[in-house]
């Protein structure tokens, strides 16, 4: 009897390390660097680019001192660091490349954005001067410790605000910005959920994984299947109609579409569940709403 109470309390031991160390493990894979952005100035209003009739792709012009040419930037809250492209910025004067960083300064509006250790992705193409020179991406570390709006209704965005705009002010709830990730809550088919929001998948209303989709989706609902890049990976994409609404504070956000997605990786799918999210909200979910983001209170807000 006394082997057997051995046995089962070093079952016990092991599974507890087993836990705690995979917390560990997921806690500091999902951690992102010190934020070396330095940021000046409110931006002003900054006109919203896009990409595609579907709006696959939300777009920023920066500018780069003593150069006329717009180039662009992917806002995507979905990535934690501001990123160049390493083949699409070889040719611009003003940024200075090392083997593994950036250094630059650049404009969004009257916003100013500098740094010695922007990171460089072997990604990109050498820009042709008929097309829009996308250089790069602008992440999450962008809005980290100050405010920012993003007006869809009006397309276009203000970086570094001052204060809380007028309309939000008595209408803020909380959101968490864990890891440069926006997480919050939302009533999703009478459950309390789990979201965050990626301005990265802006083509899409909500992605979550393949159960979630089942249940979901509209029993008769045609399947759209596409395929796409992303980071070097080749994603499938399944949307299907979704007659449903998102509870996210005292707003019933309509969902129209659901997705999920083939082709993540493993690590992607771990924080997921590591962070008990039930999935991931696009940009084409909020086309007929205006956000607010405060990450100095960790406070946002929806009109």
């Amino acid at each position: 009897m006394k082997v057997l109470k051995k046995i089962v309390l070093t079952i016990l031991v092991v599974l507890v390390l087993a836990v705690v160390g995979g917390y560990i493990y997921f806690d500091q894979k999902f951690t992102p660097e010190k934020n070396y952005l330095t940021v000046k100035n409110e931006s002003g209003f900054v006109p919203l680019t896009w990409l595609g009739k579907a709006k696959n792709v939300l777009l920023l012009p920066i500018h780069f001192e003593a150069d006329t040419a717009t180039y662009y930037l992917q806002f995507d809250t979905g990535s934690p660091y501001t990123i160049f492209y390493s083949k699409s910025i070889k040719s611009i004067p003003q940024i200075s490349i090392t083997k593994e960083h950036a250094k630059t300064s650049f404009y969004i509006g009257k916003t100013k954005i500098a740094s010695n250790k922007f990171k460089i992705y072997n990604l990109g193409d050498d820009n042709d001067e008929d097309t829009l020179q996308i250089i790069g991406t602008i992440g999450a570390d962008i809005l980290e410790d100050r405010k920012t709006l993003l007006n869809f209704k009006e397309n276009y965005m203000v970086l570094n605000l001052s204060k809380v705009p007028t309309q939000f002010q008595t209408k803020l709830f909380d959101f968490k910005f864990k890891k440069r990730k926006i997480i919050f809550k939302g009533l999703l088919n009478g459950k309390d959920e789990k979201f965050l929001f990626d301005s990265g998948t802006s083509a899409y209303e909500l992605l979550s994984n393949k159960e979630v989709w089942g249940k979901l989706k509209l029993p008769n609902s045609k399947i759209i299947i596409e395929k796409s890049q992303s980071w070097n990976k080749v994603l499938t994409a399944y949307t299907a109609k979704c007659n449903r609404k998102i509870q996210i504070s005292s707003h019933d956000i309509p969902l129209n579409n659901i997705t999920y997605i083939e082709g993540f990786s493993q690590a992607q799918y771990a924080m997921m569940k590591f962070s008990g999210m039930t999935g991931m909200l696009g940009n084409k979910i909020f086309l007929n709403n205006n956000l607010f983001f405060d990450c100095t209170q960790n406070k946002m807000g929806i009109e």
